[in-house]
């Protein structure tokens, strides 16, 4: 079967499709990485939200049972979402050339790059500025069920533009957004207004495009990596948090400390295009055991 083309399977409900998640594929890698935040993983499979409808998932080795979309081009566009167009072999096998990489990716295989719809991108970003993965996963549910709409089987929303900007600071902090609310809401009303266009940075290169998204409230050099990864699909994007910079003073640099902006020349020299791919094997695998 064809990724995207969502054949039937026999045995499986009506409303079940089938996607082809060619090998190394790892669902539960893929989402449990630091990509996003609003898909809860059990074993193979997940539940979260796509485009406003609630999905289910499970994969069964190189297949993926997807329960909540039924029109080709959601299946098209879910496809490119989770990075199953991705040649994940050939990628792994270019990542395995380098000395660190080729000794952790048996343990971190099958990690693509989502493809996330950037409003939602921006905004968990920065809502996980100086924050851990439980807290953010907290606040951003909390922020989807005051804000977003209800969905359905628990699902909420993403809250709108339109309405972030109209939400009252003390609001926003009810959600546990705490510093961040103004910032959510500033750049809320720029993308309402009109002042940002959130289309623009996925025609410009990497560079252009950090910088567009360093001058917005709250965006800072490894919010602005994050989406640029995640969103744009930048692969040169090489954010550093903690735990990515832990891994390479370690293991490139004898523990040696480096500054954020030496590290980040350093995956781009190093990786070139693939720094991203780079990057979220040094976080699972460094995050996996809390070096």
């Amino acid at each position: 079967m064809t990724a995207g083309t969502g054949n039937r399977e026999r045995g499986t409900p009506a409303e079940s499709l089938v996607l082809d998640a060619t090998p190394p594929f790892d669902l539960a890698r893929t989402l449990s990485c630091g990509q996003v935040f609003r898909w809860t993983v059990r074993d193979h499979g997940a539940r979260g939200v796509f485009e406003g409808k609630p999905v289910e998932l499970r994969q069964h080795g190189g297949r993926i049972e997807v329960v909540g979309l039924a029109v080709p081009d959601d299946l098209a566009r879910f496809t490119k979402y989770l990075g199953l167009d991705q040649p994940l072999s050939r990628v792994e096998r270019q990542l395995r050339a380098d000395r660190v990489l080729g000794r952790l990716l048996p343990s971190t295989t099958g990690i693509a790059l989502i493809r996330q719809e950037p409003w939602e991108c921006l905004v968990s970003f920065v809502v996980s500025a100086f924050n851990n993965i439980p807290k953010i996963e907290m606040t951003l549910d909390r922020l989807c069920r005051r804000y977003g709409e209800p969905l359905g089987d628990g699902a909420w929303s993403f809250p709108t533009p339109t309405r972030l900007a109209g939400a009252p600071l003390h609001g926003l902090r009810e959600c546990l957004l705490g510093y961040r609310a103004p910032y959510v809401r500033d750049i809320a009303r720029r993308v309402d207004s009109g002042k940002v266009d959130l289309r623009i940075p996925s025609t410009l290169l990497y560079d252009e495009a950090r910088r567009l998204l360093l001058d917005l409230p709250g965006v800072g050099e490894k919010v602005a990596d994050c989406v640029l990864l995640f969103a744009y699909g930048k692969g040169e994007a090489f954010p550093v948090d903690v735990w990515v910079r832990r891994a390479v003073e370690r293991w490139y640099f004898r523990g040696k400390p480096k500054s954020v902006r030496d590290i980040r020349a350093f995956a781009r020299e190093r990786f070139g295009g693939l720094a991203g791919h780079a990057q979220q094997h040094l976080f699972y695998y460094a995050r996996q055991r809390r070096i």
